[in-house]
């Protein structure tokens, strides 16, 4: 037997006695509601070398010439066909026992450290762990549930803990209560994530590998356990004033902990009923309260015990990276670097941040301000999955919006935004029976509003699964203008048949078109936040922005503030007549515009768009843009792909390239200098626009410095600046997402 033979029956052996471990780490629920006593756990570690001993014998052959004379006529890298060895078992063959690729090979040769023999050997404290040791363990854990958040697996992250393990059979009092409020933490994590249905498997793993998540600790009981612990400690800082200040820094982390589980168990109960105004500002007030207790936690970390130089355990104690490596599946193993403490301390930080933001969505009664919420949302909350779920999972249970009621409530929302006279009472078309029985049908028509629904619950995913699905959300449009337009037709039909002088607008197919001219912007706008468009496509991206789609956004949005503002004149006048109001107050209401704000926000954004269209043509007539080469460039096929979603829709219908073209011919005419020239009115626009409008938000002041420093750089090179450089300019879009600052060097 050859030594390489001899090792491999060694490494045989070595995985038959690891097998018998592996039993140690799945639970049922009767071990886990009979916590063992350190005595069972030894016994049981007897019974394990008892299994040892009874390792089975295998006859062991050579068969090392055969194999070497059977391939002898295989060239490297090639494989045998045969029809009972095909492609299937020739790459399990590949894989099986291959470190590269077999997620059950150990990459390194030690053995796997497990719960029962850390403590027996004493690597492993259950009780009387040091204030340090805790608060190591602590923040340990907390980097292992930020780590599984970001999209690892709990069999990497927060089950490498052996202290997870088995809970109930630490000593500790405070280390016991900590992992059993995590276990309860991680399961609210995992309700949250899964009823909110906005993740892909990039984003979150919600196996638990078999690991029970303690079903038989309340969530009462689980805040008593840490509750208690905080009031034995703080006795005991008070009795020890030298070791006050390291105790008040473990109390925090446990009142984290728990502050933590109380908000998810109050937010949770809104599956069943709506919270009150009162029990909402309720968990705010929590959420407070854990913006301060992480500043503690922060200026703390240094305290506990830290991790080994080049080691991969987060804490000295208490971690083993490799004890679930068998439970993942046979795939190449994924390395897992659990994130660093300060880094989750962060983590955390923004996260209660977020969910403070997310609880003010309770502020959104109607579909239209909750889309411009949870798109704002999206953009903020970067790849936080969770209070991305927990932002939908709050308006949904909020409002209890669910399919069935979700008609009723984009009833109110059109009567909102376009107040069409068919819903409006006072109006002669709502005592149309056939009128209204034609609204509830269009209504009741599940795709209808199954799109609605769709485009509300795709600005929880992440920013590049938005763009995949309002790609495919698009073509739902198109079937649900051509609904809308045959509604409108049937209403005016209506409505010419009555007395009234009231002319009847396209009301429903502009409130359609409104949300479908949103989906387009966004999915235009996300590619360059993601970084999928070239500089040489730029051009066209924002030529399309400045000419058609912010045009037709404004126009849409006018349409509708006009019609109702023509609604209130007609119902002033009814009640002016009757002597209901006077024409003092009549007057001003008159004055209202409702859309006033986002139609300036909007033509701001042509502006800047128009600004860049008109500069990048600047740089294309100057030839500081690079070009593809022309044997691998078509740049009809580039046009159509970027556009192609565009093409199902009828309003707006999609430009062809050959207009683009054309526009562009023309306005390369211009000498460059004119051109910069030109950009610069733009971006000069968009910031007398932005400044005009009262008290803006953070990307509205963002959007402002972007402008005023691009109006100084079209400006320079409209005078001759860096005339003869053919040197491209670098667009830095760390200013904006979208919108970047020009810098020609």
């Amino acid at each position: 037997m050859s030594e390489n033979q001899r090792q491999t029956e060694e490494e045989s052996g070595c995985e038959v006695r690891q097998a018998s471990e592996e039993e140690s780490q799945f639970r049922t629920e009767d071990e886990v509601s009979n916590p063992m006593s350190l005595e069972q756990m030894e016994s049981q570690g007897d019974a394990g070398s008892e299994m040892e001993k009874s390792t089975p014998t295998y006859e062991w052959k050579d068969i090392t010439k055969d194999f070497f004379v059977a391939i002898k006529d295989l060239s490297l890298g090639e494989l045998m066909h045969h029809e009972l060895f095909g492609l299937f078992e020739a790459m399990s063959a590949i894989e099986m026992m291959d470190p590269k690729m077999d997620a059950g090979m150990c990459c390194k040769k030690e053995k796997p450290l497990r719960f029962h023999t850390a403590v027996s050997s004493g690597q492993l404290k259950l009780d009387n762990l040091e204030y340090r040791e805790l608060i190591g363990v602590f923040d340990s854990i907390y980097s292992c549930l930020v780590s599984w958040l970001e999209g690892h697996s709990l069999a990497q992250t927060l089950f490498t803990c052996l202290y997870m393990h088995f809970p109930h059979a630490i000593e500790e009092k405070s280390l016991k209560a900590f992992c059993c409020a995590i276990y309860k933490l991680t399961d609210y994590i995992r309700k949250f994530i899964t009823h909110a249905s906005v993740f892909e498997e990039e984003d979150f793993q919600p196996s638990t590998f078999a690991y029970t998540l303690y079903p038989d600790v309340s969530d009462i009981k689980a805040c008593s356990m840490l509750k208690e612990a905080e009031d034995e400690l703080s006795r005991k800082g008070k009795a020890s004033p030298e070791n006050a200040e390291i105790i008040q820094f473990v109390v925090c982390r446990l009142k984290f902990a728990r502050v933590l589980l109380q908000t998810f168990v109050n937010l949770w109960r809104m599956k069943s009923s709506p919270l009150t105004e009162t029990e909402m500002n309720d968990v705010v007030r929590q959420l407070n309260n854990l913006s301060d207790i992480i500043l503690v936690m922060r200026r703390s970390i240094e305290r506990g015990t830290q991790p080994e130089m080049g080691a991969d355990a987060p804490n000295p104690m208490g971690f083993s990276p490799m004890v679930n490596q068998r439970l993942l599946p046979p795939t190449f193993p994924r390395y897992t670097k659990i994130k660093d403490r300060n880094e989750s301390v962060t983590f955390l930080e923004e996260l209660i941040q977020r969910l403070k933001l997310a609880c003010k969505v309770t502020a959104c009664t109607h579909f239209y301000t909750a889309l411009n919420f949870f798109m704002d949302f999206s953009k903020k909350s970067g790849q936080c999955l969770l209070s991305r779920s927990l932002l939908r999972f709050i308006y949904l249970n909020l409002f209890s919006v669910d399919f069935n009621s979700f008609i009723e409530y984009l009833k109110e929302s059109a009567k909102v935004f376009i107040a069409p006279p068919v819903l409006m009472s006072r109006n002669a078309l709502s005592s149309n029976a056939q009128a209204r029985e034609c609204v509830e049908s269009f209504f009741n028509y599940t795709p209808n509003m199954h799109t609605m629904y769709v485009f509300l619950q795709i600005c929880g995913y992440n920013r590049a699964r938005q763009r995949d699905k309002l790609a495919r959300l698009l073509e739902e449009f198109a079937k649900l203008q051509q609904e809308a337009q045959r509604l409108d037709t049937y209403l005016y039909m209506q409505d010419s048949k009555s007395e009234t002088t009231s002319q009847y607008l396209a009301c429903f197919g502009t409130w359609i078109l409104y949300q479908c001219l949103r989906a387009m912007e966004l999915y235009l706008l996300s590619g360059l936040e993601l970084e999928l468009y070239s500089v040489h496509e730029y051009l066209y991206i924002f030529w399309y922005l400045y000419e058609f789609l912010f045009g037709w956004i404004v126009s849409s949005l006018t349409r509708a503030e006009s019609f109702l503002l023509d609604q209130d004149c007609v119902v002033d006048q009814s009640k002016a007549s009757s002597g209901a109001k006077s024409r003092k107050a009549k007057s001003k209401k008159k004055k209202a515009k409702p859309y006033v704000r986002e139609i300036l926000y909007n033509q701001a954004l042509q502006n800047v768009c128009g600004g860049f269209y008109k500069g990048l043509t600047g740089f294309v007539k100057d030839g500081r843009i690079q070009q593809p080469a022309a044997m691998f460039d078509n740049e009809k096929i580039r046009f159509d792909h970027r556009f192609a979603p565009f093409a199902c829709l009828k309003t707006p219908p999609m430009v062809p390239y050959f207009e683009f073209r054309l526009m562009r011919s023309h306005l390369l005419k211009l000498s460059s200098a004119e051109l910069y020239l030109a950009a610069a009115k733009h971006f000069h626009q968009g910031r007398t626009i932005l400044e005009s409008i009262p008290n803006p938000d953070q990307e509205m002041l963002e959007i402002l410095r972007v402008t005023k420093v691009n109006f100084v750089v079209m400006n320079l090179l409209a005078k001759g600046h860096k005339k003869d450089s053919k040197v491209q300019p670098e667009f830095d879009f760390s200013y904006h997402r979208y919108f970047p600052v020009i810098k020609q060097q």
